[in-house]
C-alpha cells in the first residue's frame, strides 16, 4: 500500500472516536493538540500543570498536532480559529472547548494537499487548511495513527515515522 493510501485509511479510523483532550492557549501560539480515541495510562504522568488531568495521566490512541491555519465552526458561524488571540480566556481557547468530549462523525481528507475537515457531533466542524504565509515552518500537521506518526507538509508532502516496536 502506498504511503498516501495508508495515511488516508488511518485518518478515516477517527470516525466514531471521542476527542477527549484538547490542548492550546497561551504559550503555544496557534498550535493545538487533540487527543482522540482509547486512553492508555502513562507509565509516569506528565508534570505540565497547563494540561488537563486526563492528558497528564493518559496517552491517546490517536493524536493530531496542528501547526497550520485552522478554524472551529458551527453551521452558522466561526467559533474559534488560529487567527484569534490565544490567551487562555480568549476566543481561540473558548472555542476549542466545544469539541472536548465530542465524538467525531466524519473525517474528510483528500489528495493533493491533505486538507482536513473533521465533523463532530452537535454540528461542529474543525477545518484544517494546509497553508501558511509568512512563516518558516514547512509542516502543516502531524497525525499519530496505529502505524506511527504521519507528517503532512506543504504541497501534499507526506512522511511516516514508524511506531517503535
Amino acid at each position: 500500500m502506498h504511503l498516501d493510501e495508508s495515511f488516508l485509511q488511518e485518518i478515516s479510523n477517527l470516525d466514531g472516536e471521542e476527542c477527549w483532550g484538547v490542548t492550546g492557549g497561551s504559550g503555544t501560539g496557534s498550535v493545538i493538540s487533540l487527543d482522540i480515541g482509547k486512553k492508555t495510562a502513562r507509565a509516569k504522568p506528565v508534570r505540565n500543570a497547563h494540561l488537563t488531568e486526563l492528558v497528564r495521566c493518559y496517552e491517546s490512541a490517536y493524536s493530531l498536532l496542528l501547526y497550520c491555519p485552522w478554524r472551529m465552526e458551527s453551521k452558522s458561524k466561526v467559533l474559534s480559529g488560529s487567527h484569534m488571540s490565544n490567551e487562555n480566556d480568549g476566543p481561540m481557547v473558548r472555542g476549542l472547548e466545544f469539541i472536548r468530549g465530542k465524538k467525531i462523525e466524519t473525517v474528510t481528507c483528500a489528495r493533493p494537499a491533505f486538507d482536513l475537515r473533521i465533523e463532530f457531533e452537535g454540528e461542529l466542524s474543525l477545518v484544517i487548511h494546509c497553508s501558511l504565509i509568512g512563516m518558516d515552518a514547512d509542516e502543516c500537521y502531524v497525525f499519530k495513527g496505529k502505524l506511527g506518526w504521519y507528517s503532512v507538509g506543504f504541497d501534499g508532502r507526506l512522511s511516516l515515522e514508524n511506531a517503535e516496536t
